[in-house]
């Protein structure tokens, strides 16, 4: 999977400016990855129009970066949390217990609410984390186009 330092340190090495950091990556236009590519595999702006490269979008960095699903995380955490406390202080919870504190019953159904809790969040991070992962290979993709039409010009 791509990962944000190889992004930058890729970006970097093209000599692209990134010191503003990954969350400004759109700002790069395509004139700013056409001067760098013409440095990079020594063509001249006629070879390498600006027209020819699609900036990165503001949607593919936003979907790279970990922040942007947090609020995801913590309502379905939240509503979990709210449904595991609802499920472990009602009527089945009291009853699961058999009146008293302590009982193996009640251990295990606190258990299965746990593990219920447990799942849900597992599938929100992993889902989470697979959006993640498709901006960043999405972001990754369009640099290698770049390069990719930079070489096939300078290479025939």
């Amino acid at each position: 999977m791509a990962m944000i330092d190889d992004i930058m340190q890729q970006l970097q090495s093209m000599g692209l400016n990134v010191s503003g950091g990954f969350g400004a990556l759109s700002s790069l236009g395509g004139g700013d990855i056409s001067q760098a590519l013409q440095g990079q595999y020594g063509l001249t702006g006629e070879q390498l129009p600006s027209s020819m490269f699609q900036p990165i979008s503001s949607d593919l960095i936003k979907g790279g970066l970990a922040g942007t699903y947090s609020p995801q995380v913590e309502a379905t955490g939240q509503t979990l949390l709210s449904q595991m406390l609802t499920a472990g202080g009602g009527q089945k919870g009291f009853q699961a217990a058999g009146g008293f504190a302590g009982s193996g019953q009640q251990q295990q159904y606190a258990g299965g609410i746990k593990d219920v809790y447990g799942k849900g969040m597992t599938d929100v991070l992993a889902s989470t984390g697979q959006q993640r992962a498709q901006s960043l290979k999405g972001i990754q993709d369009m640099i290698n186009q770049w390069q990719s039409q930079a070489s096939q010009i300078k290479y025939g």
